[in-house]
């Protein structure tokens, strides 16, 4: 089940975090408040999920491979919004 939702959130950010809040307790221990899920969910969902991913399953400690990775998602993020701005 944990690869089936690691391969839609490649897919389909929004839509894991969609089903991430309202089925589990993930993002509990990301935010006290729910602006920033909001936030990551409308500008940058591989951020988020990543960010998240870390506080859960690293306990916070962010290490070499964890900032690779943001910056990939980052990366991710900006080209995704990017390329959806100029097709319009």
């Amino acid at each position: 089940m944990g690869c089936l939702i690691t391969i839609a959130g490649l897919i389909a950010p929004r839509f894991v975090i969609v089903i991430l809040w309202f089925f589990t307790g993930w993002f509990n221990s990301v935010s006290d408040n729910f602006i920033l899920p909001i936030l990551g969910f409308l500008f940058l969902p591989y951020s988020f999920l990543w960010y998240s991913a870390v506080i859960n399953w690293y306990g916070g400690e962010w290490g070499f491979i964890q900032i690779v990775v943001m910056i990939v998602a980052v990366l991710t993020d900006l080209g995704a919004n990017k390329e959806s701005v100029t097709k319009k």
